[in-house]
């Protein structure tokens, strides 16, 4: 149980975390993509104050080693889903599950886009979390759409319990699964519909029909890990505190629009954590 969760490791996310343990918080960061490697593909930020000529890594890194010097739990792990529970929140992850007074989303900039029919079927067919919802499909066929190669595990998961699995890499597939019910297709999905034999996905090179479809992101879209937050076109909204339409949830950095600069990520954040401690302040 934390006071305050954290759910991204960026500049937002880190930031907020400080400004949480300084106000002697109970604190936790969710990160499960290596903290911000767009930022870290940076060689040179020269607009960042203090900071004549800084690489993005060497940035994260001082940004990392300051979180670390308070007492703040870095859990890599990626949270699947956040859901209210009473005056607190739970946070499930592909392995646990966690609870919090109050959550901060830090997530980055929401992903390029979803697939044709995904929203309309998530929780009917299509699913995010294959330690969530594997058991439902136990001796059935699946598809898996993967953007992320550290999702194979979770692929290899789906393999012990369904009977066959169609896995469709968005990226160079190097590692080669081990289960020997995986089949892997090359081609680019376009659109998921259900129809009278099950879930289709409709690729460029034909159709691929199964029980249930499972797809891994480096991030899902925002509006799907918090049923009933409220977003500004494809980001999420907030007030001046950084608090969304969810009494408790407040977000921060470039999941808030644009423009995206670590500057203000790191404002946003700070903005955040504040918000959240008078948050948990005025419920006490």
């Amino acid at each position: 149980m934390y006071d305050i969760a954290i759910i991204g490791g960026g500049p937002a996310g880190l930031s907020a975390a400080v400004t949480a343990a300084v106000r002697n918080k109970k604190v936790a960061v969710f990160e499960a993509n290596g903290f911000s490697p767009r930022l870290q593909l940076a060689a040179h930020i020269h607009n960042y104050l203090g900071f004549e000529d800084i690489s993005g890594a060497d940035m994260m890194h001082k940004f990392l080693a300051q979180v670390r010097s308070y007492p703040v739990a870095i859990i890599e792990q990626k949270v699947m889903a956040l859901q209210p529970m009473g005056d607190k929140f739970m946070l499930g992850t592909s392995g646990d599950v966690y609870e919090a007074a109050a959550v901060i989303i830090a997530t980055g900039m929401a992903p390029a886009g979803t697939l044709p029919g995904e929203k309309e079927l998530l929780g009917q067919g299509v699913s995010y979390c294959a330690t969530c919802d594997g058991m439902l499909y136990r001796g059935k066929k699946v598809v898996v759409i993967s953007a992320v190669p550290h999702a194979l595990e979770e692929v290899e998961f789906l393999a012990g319990l369904c009977s066959e699995v169609i896995l469709v890499p968005l990226y160079k597939l190097e590692a080669v699964p081990q289960a020997s019910n995986i089949t892997v297709v090359k081609t680019v999905p376009q659109a998921i519909t259900r129809g009278e034999q099950g879930m289709e996905v409709q690729s460029k090179d034909g159709t691929m029909r199964s029980d249930g479809v499972f797809i891994f992101r480096v991030s899902n879209p925002v509006d799907t890990l918090m049923p009933g937050l409220q977003l500004q076109e494809q980001s999420i909204g907030v007030d001046a505190a950084m608090a969304t339409n969810i009494a408790g949830i407040f977000a921060a950095g470039d999941c808030t629009g644009q423009p995206w600069q670590i500057s203000r990520a790191t404002g946003q954040g700070q903005v955040a954590a504040l918000g959240a401690v008078s948050y948990l302040a005025s419920k006490k």
